[in-house]
Parts: structure tokens; C-alpha cells; sequence
């Protein structure tokens, strides 16, 4: 039936305030910016930054900074003022160790891409002069070193496979010929391959707390090595990142496969192989490590709350959500029903997560439901995770989202989680275990930065649960990722 034109939403289902778009100072300009906010003098951490206002970060809260409270601003980059004004206070957002201060600018405005115009000028001053020879000279001698043993080992073996592979087509071979050739190459080029990560990591360890230096190295190994790898799947899909961040849905099934892709023979035998590095391993361990739990919790909350309940499960940052369709297709069916609230940042990831849930669930007929959660990294941090009504959930679980968080906000969003976890649940929240010997590959091969924990350091995570939650910290079987395991206790029963 055709709607009359008051019953229509377009004009105002669209119409909103113009509001300008508030950007991450890392997304914005380049490593050598150096920003430096100055309010009323004195220095504090930039956080984000729009046309008409800015955030920054202090360790104090809303008292100090009263809403509506004039400020004077002065913000600089690569020691050169680019704007200088007065701001009133806007917003502060608590944190467990500090704030966040939004302010609106009173005076002028930002001019970002006058902005990253500056400061890409700034970069190309100093790429021209001292140029190539002055950055190369910031990188240690024996870390180029290790760089062109290992560029030498990626172009010999280009060069062969190459070659053989030529022979091979010419000769008639086919694609499972081919497939066989790959898997003799990957058998003997893994661990030679591993080993010379390991030294390579070795020497990175030397320099990671000297930031100038870090950074050349980083800019010269992408320089050298990055462009002969942008033939490998793997190594393209997570050093371009074309959903923003690195270790997206389709890298994590990359993993999950295991198969020989590219359209190489040389592709299809390092793509195979960077499968194989520990944390890649790590990421299907940790899935078969993650489908145990749910079992067993599954079982204890069907013990607790007879046949006719509803298992309550919620997954951050599910990515593909391949636990879920494992245990499904492990399990198949069930008294009661099973409820999983899958929550990603991306679309393309829900839509592959429900696509394999939901085939695995009408194969085997099991009694479950899947609801999506459509969230940002950003929001879950910052606003939580809207699910139900608090202690709604029997198992909450995270596999990789906290190996990007800082420990503040990580404890922060541990602790709102909590409050989702019914009584007797278990929250299991993963990060990849430091010190790790092959960090080199990912942090300068695919310009994947990662935060490494120590199992002190992940217990510390828990560090604003009630005294009451139960709290272990325990590898899983891969021995890459730690979990925090953080168990609501029942409340005390009257006598």
C-alpha cells in the first residue's frame, strides 16, 4: 500500500544537527607529529580532535574540570603552534584512572586537513633532508643486518619456487601437483623461516623503548620487505587492513583453514607458513579452548536450572564466531534453548558469524537463537555493552579485543562486564601472553601492534571486581594467549 507523504520517514528519519567529525590523533597524523596540547599552561595527553572542539586526557575528574568552565588552548605539532584560543568545557567522561575532558572551541576553529596538510609537509621536509641515507643510519647496524638476511631468504626462495613452479605448468603439471610441490616447500621452509623471526625479534627487543629508533626501524622494514610480501594473502590482508585494524574476520579464518591460498606456488608456501606462527596457532587453540568452557558451563547451568532454561551466552569482538558453529556441530542439540548475542564492530563479520551459525544450527536442529550486536570498539569501551538486564548472562567470553586495550580502560570494561554475569557465570577474557619471541613478524611485517601481557599483568585486569569474583589466569593449550577466567560466586542462602 502506498504510504501518504506524512507517514513517510525519509526527511525525518535523516534530518540531524550537522555535527563535525571527531578523529583519533594516530588516525589523523603521522608518527612524527608530536603533538603537544597546552591548557592554561600546562601539558596534557591529546585524545581526539574535531573542527569545532578536541578531547584530551588528565588524571583528574569532574571537579577540576566544572562544565562551562573557559579555558585558554594552545595546541602544537612538530614544535610549531597551529592553533591558539579559548575553549569552555564541554563533557568529562570518568574513568577508573582518570578522565576524559571534550571541550568546544570559542574562538576559531581546527582546519584539519589544513592540519594533515602541514604536518605532511613537515613528514616530506624530513624524508628529503636527511632523506634515506638519515633514517637508515637511525636503524642499528645489526638489525639491518638481520633485515637483509632475511630479505635474501624471501627473494632466494621467490626466485626458486618460481622457477620450479614454470617447469612444473610447463610440463603439465596440475593444481594437485602443484598443491604437493607447496606442501614439500612449506615442510622444509617453516622452521628455517621461524628461526631467523626469532632472531629478528631478538634484535627489535634491543630498541622497542627507543621510540625514534623503533620507528625507523619500523619505516625501513617496511621499505625493504613489506612490498615482497604483498603477494601473500595473509601478509596483504593484515599489513593493508581494509576494515581498519589488523586481525579482522577474514585474517581469523585464514587461521582457522589452514589451507594452501595465493596464486603462487611462493604465496601459497608463506601464506601457509605465517599460519603457522604461534599466535596464529593460538587463535584455534584458543577457539577449541573457548568451545570447552562453553560446554562445561552449558552443563552447569542445565544441572542448576533443569531442561526448560535458556543458556545465555555473549561473545565480544566475535569476528567469525567459529566456537559457536564448532559447538554446535560438536554438541547438536540440547535441552532447553541456548542464546548467543554475537557483538562486533563490522558488519561483514556479523554477517559471515550468522551465516556459518545459522547453517551449522538448521543442520543439526539445535534449539538456539543468535541475536547481533552491531557495536564499535570505541562504544564497548567507552559506554559499555547494552545486553538484557545486568546479571542476564551465564557465560560471557573475549578472545582478542583486550590485546589492544591499555590496562585502565581494560579494567574498566572487565568490570561492566561483570555486572552482565549472572550469578555462578564465568567471563573468560584472552591476551596474548608476553614476552613473546616472534612479536617481530606482525608488529613489523604486518604493522600489527599488540599488547603483550605477563600473567601478573592479566590477573591485574580484574583489578576493580569485588573481592568476592573468583579469579584465575591459565594459558590455553596453544600456550599463546592467556585467560583470565572470572567466576560470579552465588549469593550466600539464608538458613
Amino acid at each position: 500500500m502506498v504510504k501518504t507523504y506524512e507517514a513517510l520517514m525519509g526527511s525525518l528519519g535523516r534530518s540531524m544537527f550537522y555535527r563535525p567529525e571527531r578523529q583519533r590523533v594516530r588516525e589523523l597524523l603521522s608518527r612524527d607529529a608530536r603533538p603537544k596540547l597546552l591548557i592554561n599552561g600546562a601539558e596534557y595527553p591529546l585524545f581526539d580532535v574535531s573542527m569545532n572542539g578536541l578531547s584530551f586526557l588528565t588524571p583528574n575528574g569532574a571537579r577540576d574540570w566544572p562544565i562551562g568552565t573557559t579555558i585558554d588552548l594552545e595546541l602544537l605539532l612538530h614544535e610549531e603552534p597551529v592553533y591558539s584560543g579559548t575553549a569552555h568545557v564541554a563533557r568529562v567522561e570518568p574513568g577508573p584512572r582518570g578522565s576524559r575532558v571534550g571541550v568546544g572551541l570559542m574562538t576559531g576553529f581546527l582546519d584539519l586537513p589544513e592540519i594533515r596538510r602541514r604536518d605532511d609537509q613537515k613528514l616530506l621536509e624530513e624524508q628529503m633532508d636527511p632523506g634515506a641515507a638519515g633514517q637508515m643510519a637511525k636503524v642499528p647496524q645489526s638489525y639491518r643486518e638481520k633485515v637483509t638476511e632475511i630479505l635474501h631468504f624471501f627473494q632466494f626462495y621467490r626466485r626458486a619456487l618460481d622457477y620450479h613452479e614454470r617447469r612444473f605448468r610447463a610440463e603439465g603439471a596440475t593444481d594437485s601437483d602443484l598443491t604437493a610441490f607447496a606442501q614439500r616447500a612449506y615442510e622444509a621452509l617453516r622452521e628455517p623461516y621461524y628461526q631467523l623471526h626469532r632472531e629478528a625479534t631478538s634484535e627489535a627487543l634491543k630498541f622497542m623503548s627507543q621510540r625514534e629508533v623503533l620507528i625507523a626501524a619500523k619505516e625501513y622494514t617496511e621499505t625493504v620487505l613489506v612490498p615482497l610480501t604483498l603477494d601473500i594473502p595473509l601478509n596483504k590482508r593484515a599489513y593493508l587492513k581494509p576494515m581498519g585494524y589488523p586481525g579482522d574476520y577474514q585474517v581469523m579464518l585464514y587461521y582457522y583453514n589452514k589451507s594452501f591460498e595465493g596464486d603462487s606456488v611462493f604465496a601459497k608456501v608463506f601464506h601457509r607458513i605465517g599460519l603457522e606462527h604461534p599466535l596464529a596457532h593460538g587463535v584455534c587453540t584458543r577457539k577449541d579452548f573457548i568451545v570447552q568452557l562453553m560446554e562445561g558451563e552449558h552443563d552447569r547451568v542445565l544441572a542448576e536450572r533443569g531442561g526448560s532454561c535458556e543458556f545465555r551466552v555473549a561473545s565480544l569482538g566475535c569476528g567469525p564466531a567459529r566456537e559457536v558453529s564448532d559447538y554446535v556441530s560438536k554438541r547438536q542439540t540440547w535441552p532447553g534453548t541456548a542464546v548467543w548475542t554475537l557483538i562486533d564492530q563490522e558488519e561483514e563479520a556479523l554477517g559471515v558469524a550468522f551465516r556459518s551459525c545459522k547453517r551449522e544450527i538448521g543442520d543439526c536442529g539445535a534449539p538456539a537463537q543468535l541475536d547481533l550486536l552491531n557495536l564499535s570498539f570505541v562504544q564497548m569501551i567507552n559506554e559499555g555493552v547494552p545486553l538484557h538486564d545486568p546479571e542476564s548472562q551465564d557465560f560471557i567470553y573475549c578472545t582478542g579485543l583486550f590485546d589492544y586495550i591499555k590496562e585502565s580502560r581494560a579494567q574498566g570494561l572487565i568490570r561492566a562486564l561483570y555486572d552482565l554475569l549472572a550469578p555462578g557465570g564465568l567471563m573468560s577474557v584472552g591476551n596474548a601472553i608476553g614476552p613473546q619471541d616472534c612479536f617481530w613478524t606482525p608488529e613489523f611485517l604486518g604493522d600489527w601492534s599488540m599488547i603483550y601481557r605477563t600473567r601478573d599483568q592479566v590477573l591485574q585486569l580484574g583489578a576493580l571486581l569485588p573481592d568476592s569474583a573468583g579469579l584465575e589466569v591459565v594459558a590455553e593449550p596453544g600456550n599463546a594467549y592467556y585467560f583470565l577466567n572470572i567466576r560470579k560466586k552465588e549469593p550466600a542462602r539464608g538458613v
